[in-house]
């Protein structure tokens, strides 16, 4: 999905960027209103093209309708454009009181921010029936046309006021293309956040699982499989040693996670343990046993400050097997799982 999203953007950010440039060119011969009413329609058009095209990639998660959100981009994108791009084609001022260009960047970046989660929370109005976590979307356009906006105003700096229209058009869509680009890859970052780890979890596990640190305890990465779905799901946790063989985990805000409540009574876990995956008996201790105190003084070794209430620790045993005629206790290596749809109900 990655890769049609960021077309996707680029396509739509091309078209529109294009139009816009020729209405904005237009407008300018003309008068106030039909300048403003032809800038409206360049703005719309980069707004309908955008909808379109995110909303056919959006198609499943979106259970095959997304006149919904067609309608919500062509409002807040398409509307936005319009009247941040107004005032400047139809000024006619081309001589002298132009901002450094750094300064001009800075404000389009700062107009990409608030517009863009403008845009994300009423898109995440169209999404919340769809998906765990809409309102990430709005962080996502945030960040994404907060990028992508300083690339839509540089362009627009820079382009020649005697240029032809064909030159102009061309660029516009240049510019439109290195935008939508770049406004693509950021928000694809948060489309799997959609239902599944917050954006800043799953970088913590692909560097954990790509560095694969070296070092018992610390950041690891755990694998649970779900109770009801025996589905896979990976997460990074905070780990601290216990003993030679043993981690401690804290899920933090238990209530509001299910993964540890599947180690009831016990249950076979994978962990990055020291660059390896191992498998590993998942243990429940809750608050009143020896057994507890003696982890919650491993765990508060490690992590001095680390915040307990009436939550359960998880103890993972890493479990050596035997093999042929027992001689053989080297643990059992696995792989990790997949960041399912529902794996932040097991983020600990």
């Amino acid at each position: 999905m990655t890769r049609r999203w960021v077309l996707a953007c680029t396509v739509a950010e091309t078209f529109g960027m294009a139009v816009s440039a020729g209405a904005a060119r237009a407008a300018g011969p003309l008068g106030t209103m039909a300048g403003l009413l032809l800038i409206l329609a360049g703005g719309l058009a980069e707004g309908t093209a955008l909808g379109l095209l995110q909303g056919s990639v959006l198609r499943d998660r979106l259970g095959g309708r997304r006149t919904g959100w067609v309608l919500a981009t062509v409002l807040v994108a398409g509307l936005g454009w319009a009247a941040g791009s107004a005032p400047a084609a139809l000024s006619g001022d081309d001589a002298g009181g132009v901002p450094p260009l750094g300064l001009v960047l800075l404000g389009a970046a700062a107009m990409g921010l608030v517009m863009g989660a403008v845009l994300g929370a009423v898109q995440a109005t169209v999404l919340r029936h769809h998906v765990r976590h809409p309102w990430r979307w709005s962080t996502a356009n945030a960040c994404g046309w907060a990028v992508a906006m300083p690339v839509v105003f540089l362009g627009a700096t820079t382009a020649g006021a005697g240029w032809p229209w064909p030159v102009l058009v061309g660029y516009g869509a240049a510019t439109g293309a290195v935008a939508g680009a770049a406004l693509g890859a950021v928000t694809s970052a948060w489309l799997p956040a959609l239902d599944g780890l917050p954006v800043r979890h799953r970088t913590v596990l692909g560097y954990l699982t790509w560095r694969r640190p070296a070092a018992r305890a610390g950041w690891t990465v755990l694998t649970v499989t779900g109770r009801r779905t025996g589905r896979q799901f990976s997460f990074p946790v905070m780990a601290a040693p216990l003993g030679s063989a043993s981690l401690v985990v804290l899920p933090g805000h238990p209530t509001g996670k299910s993964w540890w409540r599947n180690l009831a009574p016990a249950m076979e876990v994978s962990v990055l343990d020291r660059g390896t995956w191992l498998l590993a008996r998942g243990r429940l201790l809750t608050p009143g046993s020896l057994e507890f105190s003696v982890a919650r003084s491993a765990y508060v070794a490690r992590w001095p400050r680390a915040r307990f209430g009436t939550g359960p620790l998880v103890v993972l045993d890493l479990r050596p097997v035997s093999l042929n005629d027992g001689r053989d206790q080297s643990p059992t290596r696995v792989g990790p799982g997949a960041m399912g749809a529902n794996a932040s109900d097991y983020l600990a």
